[in-house]
């Protein structure tokens, strides 16, 4: 079973929370509480040395940070993640977009 570790205030969660829903994969969810310094614990710097979520922790007791390598690794072999290359750097493009002029501004 995947595990979110998330904070439900932060859109980079939410966008995991979206797209979970949206392909009807079960997960659980750890709430961090990131200002009581849960994030900053030696347990939760295993997962994210960086110290923030979301993270996605993997069945096979591996995980990933950073919110748009989630959505890549969740959309893999799905509508979401196209196999075409040109397609698939598209939504690269506008990952990376959405990362750099959007989430600043919201987040």
């Amino acid at each position: 079973m995947l595990m979110l570790y998330d904070y439900l205030p932060s859109q980079n969660a939410w966008k995991i929370r979206v797209l979970l829903g949206l392909l009807g994969i079960a997960y659980e969810t750890r709430m961090v509480s990131i200002f009581e310094g849960e994030s900053r614990t030696e347990a939760f710097l295993k997962l994210n040395p960086a110290g923030a979520v979301p993270v996605l922790a993997v069945d096979n007791g591996q995980a990933i940070a950073e919110s748009n390598a989630i959505l890549t690794l969740v959309a893999e072999g799905t509508p979401y993640l196209p196999t075409d290359r040109l397609a698939r750097a598209k939504v690269m493009q506008w990952l990376f977009f959405e990362q750099y002029y959007v989430e600043p501004v919201i987040g």
